[in-house]
């Protein structure tokens, strides 16, 4: 057997070259009055500023492209939809979508789908635009997307669904890194915040490959969205650099109207108690129909009826504190027991 020659490391050279920085451009004036200006709220917990990066990651068919379009909806209305506002300002109100996956019909299909979830006509705003990508190869798409964005300067928010398009291998570290450098510079030199889905590891919670280390790392938030056992999908935060926490949001397909709606907790709904609630339902009757319990709810509680079927008249029967008999429905607790 021959023996091992164990050679010593080779020095690290630097491959550093000589490059011409202003040093004094990149000093932090410590005393300088900064402000931030926010793009996304979540139960007015501050997600994404301008100069950020919100990244959405879940495994595939959890509804990443729901929220998505939830979280666009609220910057093209300027309203709130499911705890989630938005904070565009007039100047950089410009709102783009870059799908990097699907084909030119489902695209289509799915703004399809957010118009009428949210009852809104796409083209007639013009600060919104969607673009598609998809037949493009990975080292196009950084030009692409600079050139979007630079012929449309009154953008404030780019949205990327998904950003694994940005890169020939999700593993490979110098291509991860690159792709996020662009992304940060991206953000920086055109003072716009940044919107990217990615997938989830089958086994984990955490963003595919290395190029979703490397965006979890630089991400301003993260939120995941998962998929339950009974169908319904629910965001929570990751990671969230520029506040706390906030609480999971719960959504499902609403049939009856066509269209994903929040299912919402009791305690979230209303500070009254349990109890007082469904004391208040029943009015001093000993059995009440399901369309009455639920129409009692609805004057006691501020949430959309879907979320009293689907939520609230679940966890009633759950703490026990409703109980059915016959086809009518009692009180489990006082006077109707």
């Amino acid at each position: 057997m021959k023996p091992i020659i164990l050679k010593p490391k080779r020095e690290l050279q630097s491959n550093a070259v000589n490059v011409d920085v202003d040093v004094s451009k990149l000093r932090v004036d410590i005393d300088q009055e900064i402000t931030q200006q926010v793009i996304y709220l979540i139960q007015d917990k501050i997600i994404l500023t301008h100069g950020g990066l919100l990244i959405l990651n879940g495994k595939p068919k959890s509804r990443k492209s729901t929220f998505l379009h939830t979280f666009l909806a609220t910057s093209i209305l300027k309203t709130s939809i499911w705890g989630i506002k938005s904070h565009l300002n007039d100047q950089k109100s410009g709102i783009v979508l870059i799908d990097t996956e699907q084909t030119l019909y489902d695209l289509v299909h799915s703004l399809r789908r957010l118009e009428n979830a949210f009852n809104v006509k796409l083209s007639t705003y013009p600060n919104f635009q969607a673009f598609t990508t998809r037949s493009l190869i990975f080292d196009h798409m950084y030009y692409t997307i600079e050139k979007i964005v630079d012929q449309n300067p009154n953008v404030g928010l780019v949205a990327i669904d998904g950003l694994i398009d940005l890169v020939n291998d999700i593993n490979d570290v110098r291509e991860a890194k690159a792709c996020i450098h662009f992304l940060k510079t991206l953000a920086d030199k055109k003072n716009i915040g940044i919107v990217g889905i990615i997938h989830q590891n089958k086994g984990t919670n955490y963003s595919l490959g290395h190029l979703g280390s490397f965006a979890s790392r630089f991400a301003q938030s993260e939120l995941s969205v998962e998929k339950t056992d009974q169908g319904s999908s629910i965001l929570k935060p990751i990671y969230l650099r520029s506040t706390d926490t906030f609480e999971q949001i719960e959504i499902d397909f609403d049939k009856q109207n066509n269209r994903y709606d929040i299912i919402s907790n009791i305690t979230t709904e209303s500070n009254i108690n349990q109890v007082q609630i469904v004391d208040a339902v029943f009015n001093g009757k000993v059995a009440i129909t399901y369309a009455e319990l639920c129409s009692g709810l609805k004057m006691q509680i501020d949430c959309t009826m879907y979320a009293i079927q689907k939520k609230i008249v679940p966890q009633l029967y759950a703490d026990a504190l409703i109980k059915k008999c016959g086809n009518l429905i009692q009180k489990s607790f006082g006077s109707s027991q």
